[in-house]
């Protein structure tokens, strides 16, 4: 917006309307967040989601109709185009990019099968792959005491817990190779292996602590699907969109929610077997979340605008929390004493996490956006000058 003083009024730029797009498109995001949390209704938060991004694209439209008025008004009075035509191209291109990025994102988000009790997993097609289990003790050589007789069932739910874990190895694997496509720094590289290296400690922990508990050893299986795993998009700018918000969900919450969970129960576990694997699980994810959102940072930094409105657009359409499929004696919470969380748990952990996720990713991209916007404002200001 400017003041013209040949008219002495005020005058709305294109790049005027796009911010106030931007703006509304935020607002909408943080009152979409604030639904989730008070009132996880899906009819309310999709109402305001669709009406706030509606009102969004409408004044993205009003900016590109004035750059293309300009235009047409340049072509009236036979004056040079060039102006006129990056003006028109550039809003477009923005306006496009943005609603196509957030639409990336939201379907990334809307298609990630989270449980919101596992950390990084592999996905085919929103599929969780998990090995299968077979007898053998190659995962639970580790030292375990014998503990006295629990309930049937916590032993094979540690055995599905080392599950995921053993998924997890495969899934760190492959985020080095995606960190690697992407030219990423050497410290994520790091990172992401020696994260590897404590989901490897952690499914043999799982395993021994399942033999300790009911004599039978027990290891992952063959694991061939975990080729099946997507791989990244092979344009830079999309490939760093995507690996953002994997490491947005997987990471930042999936992980988080894990280290939160088994906090926890590790203060709440009798048996100091138990209870030292989870102290260690928690110690070992808390960290892992916190190198995801190193990636989601850098990944942010080096793909600019299109990472930063498919972040928004996937912090908007987070999956809703998924409770594990376990027996009734574990959803209400029984068996917390011995490390299986229960839905409520999972829920308050899930719910906590999320929110905090959402909040920081606002602020991660609204800088990120604006200080676009601005630098497109400037551009606009200086092209109407020069005209």
């Amino acid at each position: 917006m400017n003041l013209s003083p040949r008219e002495g009024r005020v005058r709305w730029g294109p790049w005027t309307w796009i911010e106030l797009s931007s703006v509304v498109f935020l607002i909408t995001t943080a009152v979409h967040h604030l639904a989730y949390r008070n009132l996880q209704s899906a009819k309310v938060m999709n109402g305001i989601a669709v009406s706030g991004f509606a009102v969004s694209a409408l004044l993205a439209a009003c900016g590109l109709s004035i750059a293309a008025s300009r235009l047409i008004a340049r072509l009236v009075r036979r004056e040079p185009l060039v102006l006129g035509v990056r003006a028109v191209v550039a809003g477009l291109s923005f306006a496009l990019l943005s609603v196509g990025m957030m639409v990336l994102g939201a379907l990334l988000a809307a298609f990630s099968a989270v449980d919101s009790s596992r950390g990084r997993q592999l996905r085919h097609r929103g599929r969780t792959l998990l090995a299968p289990i077979r007898s053998g003790a190659a995962w639970s050589e580790l030292a375990m005491p014998n503990s006295d007789e629990v309930p049937d069932g916590v032993p094979d739910a540690w055995r599905e817990n080392g599950r995921t874990e053993h998924a997890s190895v495969a899934s760190f694997a492959r985020l080095t190779l995606e960190l690697l496509a992407v030219g990423a720094p050497a410290s994520l590289v790091a990172a992401a292996n020696l994260d590897g290296l404590d989901e490897i400690r952690h499914t043999e922990a799982c395993f021994a602590l399942a033999e300790s508990l009911d004599g039978r050893a027990q290891s992952p299986a063959p694991f061939p699907e975990a080729e099946k795993a997507s791989a990244l998009p092979r344009a830079r700018r999309y490939a760093l969109a995507r690996l953002a918000i994997t490491s947005l969900i997987d990471g930042a919450i999936q992980e988080g929610v894990s280290a939160r969970v088994a906090a926890k129960l590790s203060r709440r576990a009798v048996r100091p077997a138990i209870a030292a694997v989870l102290e260690q699980i928690a110690r070992d994810e808390g960290r892992h979340a916190a190198h995801a959102w190193d990636i989601v940072e850098w990944c942010l930094n080096e793909g600019g605008a299109p990472v930063a409105f498919a972040l928004l657009g996937a912090s908007t359409y987070l999956p809703a929390y998924r409770p594990s499929a376990r027996r009734e004696p574990a959803r209400v919470g029984a068996w917390e004493c011995f490390g299986i969380p229960g839905r409520e748990l999972e829920l308050e952990q899930y719910m906590a996490t999320r929110g905090h996720a959402v909040e920081r990713v606002g602020a991660l991209v609204s800088g990120s956006i604006t200080s676009l916007i601005q630098g497109r404002a400037l551009s606009d200001s200086r092209s109407a000058r020069a005209s």
